[in-house]
């Protein structure tokens, strides 16, 4: 873009406006997501069923009508509105299932969230949407499969993993992908590579499982998870060159040979031929990677060409990604060397302290200097990459073993003397080699055991609800000072001759801050308060995102102007008011300054993640409630909003002097606005069922046996099993070709008799539809899913903060349809009264 007249400052500064401008917008939907996610879960209280849908049906109207027009207009700020009637899209299903007690977490809930939102991804091709889709064909599979445990599939006669079903959906969907690669707008290649990632961990999943079973089915799982290992390795070297997605298929392929060699290990000499297997394979693969690289350079340079001329690179001098340095080795290197270096090292420790048998401080302590001053003498005499790399494996072996020795001198007593040998090895194991990930592993592990040795031995298992508890505080003040760390030294290494130096210790500062936050939020530590323990180290730490932004912008030359200099900071520490209850979304905030601020892509991938899964922890934080929570997210999704629209609109102003862009034909708000027509239609059709068999079912009143936990979106929940489920599997196990039936057709029915008390009791199993039952019989239709009976009404969904009320259930009331549908309509006490 060029304005005739304004010089480099100006440029300059429209640039930052509008890049902050969209950071801002992306980060407001983002929370508004969650807010709105977080309000459906409370289950509003003092609003009826109909005001609620209401509610979220008009704000996902509004998202979409926004959408539309932003893209009729052709504006970018289209795809985070129409990412953000995603998440709308999944409350209003999460609602619905709230509203009709249809499950918590249901896997229908999920796969339809992922049919509704596909005209949206087909027509805006966004990375966000396509991760999104992603993940919720993935959750939907893994929820259908009752989670990680094995699935029997009796009716196909055949017991496959879980495992095994993900990676293949993940292997189609990589396929897809790459199909799809000539049309989709994905210059840093984040959603093939991301499914490329869940297909070989996956692959290494289904080889885990293989190695710890026996006879034909072992050597079937760990062939099935070999394959597609090569396949992926083959694919994205010859066809669809891609060196990162090369590397990650040879670290999962060292994974799965590993496990293939795994069962016959049986002594120690096996564990440490197994260690220097891997080691071997680790060395190869990371020469073998260094080579793809240079080989497929041309093809990595278009890409890098390609994302410049988006305009959507860091173009900045501050850049260190790219910089020449000392190790100086591309990202997916260093995860592969590292990936290898972390399953050795623990390998060798066993052999370690098995062959030696290592049972003391002294002898941890001596085996581990030993080891360490060998590893260094040779990392640092050692003219080949090999022999450097395995003086490496042993520097990281003896700070492990000397961290042992430091924590049972701890145990003994002698903390101070623990603390000083920890500092003094990992400093000389840090100063002594210049390879990232041994120091990354000396910075890190000193810096995690050493907040563990200052800390109280046994606080974690301190009272939660204690107010007098202190560690908190310490906690928390302890995450500040290593995210302070981790900033200062990121920054200080942006030069050139000291990024191979002092980078690794900043990822090993933040790396062990984002730790501590994971343990504060599990803690439930009260930010809205300022006495409270911690809580003001957390509003400390949800400054920094905002103070580390402010000190970028005034580091750039020439200076910016003042107002977006001062306010886009000053905004940024008031907006951090709102996660100041959730410590991983600061750290990865931070973070993602950082790695903007430097150009590492990695650290802003890694930081976006992070903060995923910091909305997640806050979400099942119970220290306060979720309206509060959600309340606090909505307004600071506002404020955001807000300084996005100060932030956009001299840029605006600009842009149309400079001549607007043209107005886009009606095809992408067409798809917009059909997607939306879609969600909203298909979540009424799916009301109006739900209210047919509420109205017109036959009441079924059962006796349950409920428990309390929290569903992952639709807020706090009773999960209830029913008696009747019990006696069905007593009846079943003495009528086997009923059984059999029932597995074969994946589906049956319950006939169902009320006795005197106007309880229904089990009368029968028929894997047949019932012909027209007596008066005094109902047939209610089922499902054999894992071995199992399910007819649905499996939770019951109430307001946060009213568990103790509905503890006193002891009976369901079911609405049964015609067909045998049933829904659950209500719960009862003792006594059969409504609760």
């Amino acid at each position: 873009m060029q304005v005739a007249g304004h010089g480099s400052r100006v440029d300059d500064e429209t640039r930052w406006r509008r890049d902050l401008a969209r950071g801002a917008g992306l980060l407001a939907a983002s929370l508004a997501g969650a807010a709105l996610v977080f309000w459906v879960a409370a289950n509003w209280a003092r609003m009826t069923p109909d005001d609620r849908l209401a509610g979220v049906q008009g704000a996902l109207a509004l998202c979409v009508f926004m959408a539309a027009g932003l893209a009729w207009r052709g504006h970018r700020a289209a795809e985070p509105m129409a990412a953000l009637a995603a998440l709308t899209t999944g409350a209003l299903l999460a609602l619905v299932g709230q509203i009709y007690q249809t499950g918590a977490d249901a896997w229908e809930l999920f796969l339809a969230w992922a049919v509704l939102i596909l005209p949206w991804l087909a027509a805006v091709r966004s990375v966000f949407l396509a991760l999104l889709w992603a993940a919720l064909l993935n959750l939907s599979l893994w929820l259908f499969l009752d989670g990680p445990t094995p699935s029997a599939w009796g009716r196909w006669g055949v017991s496959i993993p879980s495992s095994a079903w993900l990676l293949g959906l993940n292997g189609v969907l990589l396929a897809l992908a790459e199909s799809l690669r000539p049309v989709w707008r994905d210059a840093r290649h984040l959603v093939r590579r991301a499914l490329a990632a869940a297909t070989l961990a996956w692959a290494v999943a289904v080889a885990a499982q293989g190695a710890a079973q026996d006879g034909a089915g072992a050597v079937g799982l760990l062939a099935l998870g070999l394959v597609p290992v090569l396949a992926v390795y083959g694919v994205h070297v010859r066809w669809r060159p891609d060196p990162a997605v090369a590397a990650l298929a040879l670290l999962a392929g060292i994974g799965v040979a590993g496990f293939m060699l795994a069962p016959w290990v049986d002594s120690p000499e096996g564990l440490l031929g197994l260690a220097l297997l891997v080691l071997a394979l680790g060395l190869w693969a990371a020469r073998h990677a260094l080579r793809l690289r240079a080989a497929l350079a041309p093809t990595v340079e278009a890409g890098a060409a390609s994302v410049a001329r988006d305009g959507r690179a860091d173009a900045g001098p501050a850049s260190g990604a790219d910089r020449p340095a000392e190790d100086d080795a591309p990202w997916y290197v260093t995860a592969l060397r590292i990936g290898i270096l972390v399953p050795v090292v623990l390998l060798l420790g066993v052999w370690a302290a098995i062959g030696f048998e290592l049972d003391s401080a002294a002898d941890a302590l001596g085996a581990g200097l030993l080891s360490m001053l060998s590893g260094l003498w040779i990392a640092r005499r050692a003219a080949g990459a090999s022999w450097r790399e395995a003086g490496g494996v042993l520097t990281v072996l003896g700070l492990l073993l000397c961290a042992v020795g430091a924590w049972l001198t701890a145990d003994e007593g002698a903390r101070g003397a623990a603390l000083a040998i920890l500092l003094a090895a990992g400093a000389a194991a840090y100063a002594g080699t210049r390879q990232f990930p041994v120091r990354l592993a000396a910075a890190g592990l000193t810096l995690a055991l050493g907040c563990w040795l200052t800390m109280p031995l046994d606080f974690l298992f301190r009272p939660e609800d204690d107010p007098e508890a202190g560690w908190t505080a310490g906690l928390a003040w302890r995450l500040v000072a290593l995210l302070a760390l981790g900033a200062i030294v990121w920054i200080g290494s942006m030069a050139g001759a000291r990024r191979a130096r002092w980078r690794p210790l900043a990822w090993a500062a933040l790396t062990t801050a984002a730790g501590l936050a994971a343990l504060l939020s599990l803690a439930q530590v009260r930010p809205g308060l300022w006495w409270a323990p911690g809580g003001s180290a957390l509003f400390v730490c949800a400054l920094l995102p905002g103070l580390l932004l402010g000190a970028w912008m005034i580091s750039r030359r020439p200076a910016l102007a003042a107002g977006p200099r001062l306010g886009a900071p000053a905004a940024c520490c008031v907006a951090g008011l709102g996660w100041a209850g959730a410590p991983m979304c600061a750290v990865a905030l931070a973070g993602l300054v950082l790695g903007r601020w430097a150009g590492d892509r990695l650290a802003q991938a890694l930081s976006v993640m992070l903060g995923l899964a910091g909305l997640a922890l806050y979400y099942f934080d119970s220290s306060d409630t979720l309206v509060a929570k959600a309340a606090r997210l909505g307004l600071t999704a506002v404020w955001l909003a807000a300084l996005a629209v100060w932030l956009w609109a001299p840029w605006r102003r600009t842009t149309v002097q400079a001549g607007a862009p043209a107005r886009r034909a009606w095809g992408l708000p067409a798809w917009l606005l059909a997607g939306g027509a879609l969600a909203l239609g298909a979540v009424q059709v799916r009301v109006h069922h739900y209210e047919t068999i509420l109205s017109r079912g036959r009441p079924v009143i059962l006796a349950l046996a409920p428990v309390d936990p929290r569903s992952l979106m639709q807020g706090d929940y009773m999960d209830l099993d029913y008696a009747v489920r019990r006696q069905a599997e007593d009846w079943l196990r003495e009528r086997e070709p009923v059984r059999a039936a029932l597995r074969a057709s994946g589906r049956g029915w319950l006939l169902l008799r009320r006795d005197g008390e106007g309880v229904w009791r089990l009368a029968a199993v028929a894997a047949e539809p019932p012909a027209a039952p007596a008066r005094d019989t109902v047939a209610l239709a089922l499902r054999w899913r894992n071995e199992g009976l399910d007819w649905g009404g499996r939770s019951w969904f109430f307001p946060e903060g009213e568990g103790d009320r509905y503890a006193k259930a002891r009976y369901g009331t079911l609405r049964v349809a015609a067909d045998g549908t049933a829904l659950l309509a209500g719960l009862l006490d003792e006594e059969l009264a409504p609760l």
